[in-house]
């Protein structure tokens, strides 16, 4: 120990390793970055004494963007949703599934299964897209530079937003995944949607006594059927 403090404390009248490496090039920068750190460091502790509001501000936007980092949706975060969506669907008889819903899951795991589905992180947020061919493909029309999409086609091959944790356009489409559409589609307009203010139980017997009640047909109706 004595002998390495002796070596960089040099030899008496000549400058030592540590005095020649203070006084060199990256002494002097990194006393440099280190003023320039403590100056802005400085100026950070005046500016929030003198503007408490918009410091305030500062900091909820960096810790938004802090919390949307962290919890920015990953690619195995989406083939877990997508197969979670897949399984619900499978235990539901085609003509109970939302046709919709069903689609949209169909045209993923299409994708997923031909190797172009790919994600896209932006720190903040995330993108899951459709390339047009699987990378190991050789044909001409995948390895020709000049045939290779454009940034411009780019939003027409966006499959799916992810933010907060959540992939918001495959939660959109298996909102009502247990609800076929097609189904009510004979129903009377005021039966085929449902609002918080059927909920109500007046509402719903009414509604109910409904359905029971004749369909009046037009003469226009009964002439189209003697044509």
């Amino acid at each position: 120990m004595a002998v390495a403090w002796r070596r960089l404390s040099g030899a008496p009248g000549r400058a030592g390793l540590w005095t020649r490496i203070r006084g060199g090039k990256v002494g002097l920068w990194t006393k440099s970055l280190v003023n320039d750190y403590r100056e802005a460091c400085k100026e950070l502790v005046v500016g929030t004494r003198d503007n408490p509001g918009k410091a305030a501000v500062y900091c909820m936007l960096l810790a938004g963007a802090s919390a949307c980092t962290y919890s920015n949706p990953s690619d195995k975060s989406f083939q877990v949703a997508l197969l979670e969506s897949a399984n619900q669907l499978l235990v539901l008889s085609p003509w109970v599934r939302n046709g919709q819903a069903d689609q949209h899951v169909q045209k993923l795991l299409t994708i997923k299964t031909q190797g172009r589905l790919r994600h896209q992180s932006l720190f903040l947020f995330s993108f899951m897209y459709a390339d047009p061919h699987d990378p190991v493909t050789s044909i001409y029309d995948a390895q020709c530079e000049y045939l290779k999409p454009r940034w411009s086609d780019f939003p027409g091959r966006v499959l799916d937003f992810g933010f907060l944790g959540k992939w918001w356009m495959l939660g959109s489409k298996m909102k009502d995944w247990d609800v076929n559409d097609v189904e009510f589609a004979h129903l009377p307009a005021q039966l085929q949607t449902v609002t918080p203010r059927n909920l109500y139980s007046a509402e719903n017997e009414r509604l109910y006594d409904l359905k029971f009640q004749p369909v009046i047909l037009q003469e226009e109706d009964t002439q189209e059927g003697v044509d």
